[in-house]
């Protein structure tokens, strides 16, 4: 078996999104570990641009602000209070406005080697717009 592969091309790069607000759709989202132990989903963002943006929903105390900001901007919330159960393939297809910074590069401090290069980060979901965007891309 053999696999083909172009060597140095321009689109092997990955694709940086300007800091801002854009909607999304999630094109993958599956059911994990975090290192902790904790339950977790990691979810793939699709941008218009074909900008991919990797995101963690890790199940804790300390991050349930975050999943309850997740559920409303992806307009799927339940009444305060009501226990809801999370399957992560059925995320797939779900949009929401999401607010995108740049994380910068990891660099080794003695070396200066770069550990992974600067990528986008979901720094919010942005719950105040009513409704998640509805057409798909």
């Amino acid at each position: 078996m053999s696999i083909k592969y172009l060597y140095g091309a321009e689109d092997n790069a990955p694709s940086i999104a300007e800091e801002g607000e854009y909607p999304a759709t999630i094109r993958d989202a599956e059911e994990k570990t975090s290192k902790a132990g904790n339950s977790m989903i990691e979810i793939v963002w699709l941008l218009e641009s074909g900008a991919t943006i990797y995101d963690y929903l890790v199940f804790s105390p300390k991050t349930a602000y975050k999943i309850d900001q997740f559920l409303s901007a992806i307009g799927i919330a339940p009444e305060k209070g009501k226990e809801l159960e999370i399957v992560a393939g059925a995320l797939e297809g779900k949009r929401a406005y999401i607010d995108v910074v740049i994380e910068p590069a990891n660099k080794d401090e003695d070396t200066g080697k770069v550990i992974w290069p600067e990528k986008n980060k979901v720094a919010n979901y942005v719950c105040d717009k009513g409704v998640p965007p509805s057409e798909p891309f």
